[in-house]
């Protein structure tokens, strides 16, 4: 996880999400989809998907 975080590709200290400091709608606690979890998220879903295909090419 800290090469991860080292490499700029994952986040690991997600700020409190306080609603009233959002306009609309705050963001979900946790969305495995896009790949954010309650304490940590990748950059971006593009980050998620390449490292998943990686270890599945790994595994093979």
């Amino acid at each position: 996880m800290d090469r991860l975080v080292e490499l700029n590709l994952i986040i690991d200290d997600i700020p409190e999400r306080h609603e009233y400091l959002w306009i609309d709608e705050p963001p979900p606690g946790k969305d495995p989809k896009l790949g954010i979890g309650k304490y940590i998220a990748w950059q971006s879903p593009l980050h998620k998907e390449a490292m998943r295909r990686t270890l599945k090419e790994l595994t093979q």
